[in-house]
């Protein structure tokens, strides 16, 4: 599932693939996120310093594609 970052002092954002990457690159504690983001189902998650969104990714395909 992809995570949107929001770095709250550079006010820039940042797209991931998956949890571990972002924690890796930010030095975040995995644990903590993985409560908020797992166990208690949320899509939100923010602190002093970021605001992390979990979000659907959309992908184009062919589903009346025929051969």
């Amino acid at each position: 599932m992809p995570f949107i970052i929001l770095d709250k002092l550079s006010n820039k954002f940042r797209l991931f693939g998956s949890l571990p990457v972002m924690v890796k690159e930010f030095d975040l504690d995995k644990s903590s996120l993985e409560y908020h983001f797992s166990r208690k189902k949320e899509s939100e998650f923010e602190n002093e310093r970021f605001r992390i969104a979990k979000v659907e990714l959309e992908r184009g395909g062919y589903s009346n594609y025929k051969i």
